[in-house]
């Protein structure tokens, strides 16, 4: 590095996203590639129980579920009455997530097109399912199988920071503009990554 040049600092996209990170790293990278992050691998009963969980209430009352949220920052930790809950469905619908993906959010990972079918890999259906879960027992079991239609694969963070919205939206009173909503945020990322996919292969 020249002296003129700086290290590239990546704002996080939310309160406790290096120590989600690190944790869900350490159920699935590799021992080679936990050592060059000089992470220590997590026990695989943490991943294990977390993926036997059904609801985000079974979730709770894992080991892998306490590590993580004994391993938040304080602040997060204490930030809202639903802030448990949320990091608890968070955790849970991870546990799936086993390899990040090349897409540009969570969304665009369920609207990429399959080149064997055409079609997006999440039916607009499915999706449209995920966009109308009204509790959390029905997020989280929606996110559970979207999760398997894409075989593990998605971005992490933008799926982490869309869960945390999805929570302060439907248990907080704040009143967002509709483009800020997580649902028509998401919808934008679906089909634009459909209809990106689509074009290319009419080219």
């Amino acid at each position: 590095m020249t002296a003129t040049e700086q290290p590239v600092t990546v704002k996080p996209s939310f309160a406790g996203e290096v120590a989600l990170m690190r944790w869900w790293q350490a159920m699935m990278l590799s021992e080679q590639e936990l050592a060059a992050l000089n992470i220590r691998p997590a026990p695989t009963v943490y991943r294990a129980e977390l993926k036997r969980a059904e609801t985000p209430e079974a979730v709770l009352m894992t080991q892998g579920f306490r590590a993580l949220w004994l391993g938040l920052p304080e602040s997060v930790r204490e930030r809202k009455p639903w802030s448990m809950l949320a990091w608890a469905t968070l955790a849970g619908v991870l546990s799936h997530v086993r390899q990040q993906d090349g897409s540009q959010s969570f969304a665009a990972s369920l609207g990429k097109i399959d080149p064997d079918t055409d079609k997006p890999k999440v039916s607009e259906l499915r999706f449209q399912q995920l966009q109308g879960a009204r509790t959390a027992e029905e997020f989280y079991r929606r996110l559970h199988r979207l999760i398997k239609q894409v075989s593990g694969h998605t971005r992490v963070v933008s799926l982490a920071k869309g869960i945390l919205d999805w929570f302060d939206e439907h248990y907080g009173q704040a009143t967002l503009r509709p483009d800020k909503k997580i649902a028509v945020r998401w919808a934008m990322d679906y089909y634009q990554a459909a209809e990106s996919g689509l074009a290319k292969n009419k080219d």
